[in-house]
């Protein structure tokens, strides 16, 4: 089942390295998304101590202030940001979110002030190294395009897309021994 396309040409294909580069994911997933990767192992204990004695304070000043109706929304971002494997995305919201509801009712304003700049220090840490992966992919990326390998290596891909879906058949014999098809194109099957 051949397919067909239209194809950009060699230059108009390399001249679209960067765009491809910069638009096939989100600059932060470049990098690992692990909180350890971007703050100590000190800093984020202390980010996490802090989250809790924050949420402690905050649904104290809530009932205080007869808002016990928000603390379910606390305690569910306060149990979030206690798990282990969270990665960097899921912290610095539910960070926020403690954050943000215990500014609304002034609880805990240095700590709060010390969760923040931690929070924000780990998203500055992962989004330079993410910047700095981001150009050195375009680069490459560019220098690929340009390539008399790179365009071989695109000409095979557009070849293979082409060609369509092909199976290979393996035949397992009694004693062990296997034989493999050349790949066939697959063919459809009729719908009755």
């Amino acid at each position: 089942m051949p397919r067909t396309a239209i194809w950009p040409s060699r230059e108009e294909w390399a001249a679209k390295a960067e765009h491809a580069t910069r638009t096939q994911c989100y600059t932060w997933q470049r990098v690992s998304t692990e909180p350890s990767d971007w703050l100590t192992p000190a800093e984020l204990d202390e980010a996490r101590t802090l989250a809790v004695a924050i949420v402690k304070a905050t649904r104290a000043a809530l009932t205080r202030a007869g808002r016990g109706n928000e603390r379910p929304d606390l305690n569910a971002h306060g149990r979030e940001a206690a798990q282990d494997w969270n990665d960097v995305n899921t912290l610095v919201f539910c960070w926020g979110q403690i954050a943000r509801i215990a500014r609304s009712v002034e609880a805990a304003p240095e700590k709060v002030e010390r969760l923040t700049v931690l929070s924000t220090q780990m998203v500055a840490g992962r989004d330079k190294a993410a910047q700095e992966a981001e150009e050195k992919a375009v680069a490459d990326a560019i220098a690929t395009r340009n390539s008399d390998a790179g365009w071989a290596k695109e000409l095979e891909r557009r070849a293979r897309f082409e060609r369509g879906p092909q199976i290979t058949t393996i035949t397992v014999y009694e004693d062990g021994s296997s034989t493999v098809s050349e790949p066939q194109p697959y063919i459809e099957p009729r719908r009755r």
